[in-house]
């Protein structure tokens, strides 16, 4: 152990709170965990010109806002700021980028030590950064610590020939204190409380309305199911639809909406944001993650959390470590409706096997998934650097 050393880090992120994320929510649970032995500050952007939270729980916050060109410059002589005016010992980057990089030439500069969380595959994982160009992956190779959250991400570091002895692997944690289920009567006080039905089963589904999250195959799979006979069920949908986020495709978000007609409001129900996530988790019935590609989601985590059976595409290295079918969740091949539909309506008709499926899934996260476990792994691994 460190004795009566404070390790001084900056987390960088995308957003921080009031903007909320998987991550964003991952790296508060962090910080309020390990902020005895570690004095974090934030390094993060934004696209809202009026968010002016500079410290948040005690933690000092530097947003910079993403625009143009010369706010882009702007950006750069914020970060030079930061790293010129606080003192710090450890970078942590949550996910990679160009503005990342930057990040990293600026941290060696003033020789910090560097640690990459890796987030999503297909996009930040070493194979992945190495196909975008020579000096970028260059670039990424300059860390002293890399993090993966699950085995995909050992596979694509291995391969791209990194040095064996940085990388670790530390999935995603799982408050399960916060996402925990309910009893029945409380359940139904909570959708209320959420405008929510009680009266019918509900289908949860968080993501953002991209070609990659593929939330409208979940629409989809329902929609036929309302066609072959009335389930008693609806759909939530959690997810950000505005188009100004590089993440969001407008065209799902028209289909979406299109989609739904007569059902909008009274069985469909799409919430743009929430600061109370584990609600709607504990007002469920099911969750369903039907993305093409992922990291390892914090949603599928805490859905499981909340023991509830979760339907996920089957994404090797990713969430087929995670979720056993038939035993813990379902699985099925992304883009597959009718194997979907087909797994939805095996799960509505059949309360026994949502209740032993879902006691499954929060049995697997208890075991393997703890935020505090997580907690204390990331801490091992800035007490060595």
């Amino acid at each position: 152990m460190l004795e009566n050393k404070v390790v001084n880090v900056l987390m960088v992120t995308g957003v921080y709170f009031p903007e909320v994320n998987g991550a964003t929510l991952q790296c508060m649970r962090l910080i309020s965990l390990l902020g005895k032995k570690v004095n974090f500050s934030v390094l993060t952007t934004t696209r809202y010109k009026n968010i002016d939270k500079n410290i948040v729980n005690g933690v000092d916050i530097f947003r910079s806002y993403i625009g143009n060109r010369f706010v882009k410059f702007l950006q750069i002589i914020k970060i030079l700021q930061v790293f010129s005016s606080k003192r710090i010992d450890i970078v942590h980057l949550h996910g990679f980028s160009s503005r990342s990089a930057f990040i990293i030439l600026v941290s060696i500069l003033f020789n910090k030590k560097i640690i990459i969380k890796m987030t999503s595959f297909g996009h930040d994982d070493p194979m992945s950064i190495k196909n975008k160009g020579k000096l970028f992956f260059y670039i990424f190779s300059l860390a002293d610590v890399y993090i993966g959250v699950s085995p995909i991400f050992k596979k694509m570091y291995l391969k791209s020939d990194l040095d064996k002895y940085r990388y670790c692997q530390i999935p995603n944690g799982v408050d399960t204190n916060l996402f925990k289920p309910l009893s029945d009567k409380n359940k139904n006080r909570a959708r209320f409380e959420l405008g929510l039905p009680t009266d019918i089963s509900l289908i949860l589904v968080v993501g953002h309305f991209s070609i990659d999250k593929s939330v409208n195959h979940v629409l989809e799979a329902w929609l036929r199911l309302q066609e072959l006979s009335s389930t008693g069920s609806g759909v939530v949908f959690i997810g950000n639809t505005n188009s100004d986020d590089f993440e969001v495709d407008q065209n799902i978000v028209d289909l979406m909406h299109s989609m739904s007609g007569v059902y909008l409001g009274k069985k469909i129900f799409f919430i743009e944001k929430t600061a109370n996530i584990e609600k709607y988790y504990q007002s469920s019935d099911i969750y369903v993650l039907p993305s093409a590609r992922e990291g390892l989601p914090n949603a599928l985590l805490e859905a499981m959390s909340c023991a509830l059976p979760v339907i996920s595409t089957r994404l090797p290295g990713v969430t087929d470590w995670v979720v056993k079918h038939k035993d813990n969740g379902m699985t099925y091949s992304h883009g597959d409706i009718d194997i979907l539909t087909s797994l939805l309506w095996e799960l509505l008709r059949d309360g026994g096997l949502r209740k032993k499926i879902g006691l499954s899934a929060r049995k697997t996260i208890e075991t393997d998934f703890e935020i505090l476990m997580t907690a204390n792994k990331i801490y091992k691994v800035y007490e060595n650097l």
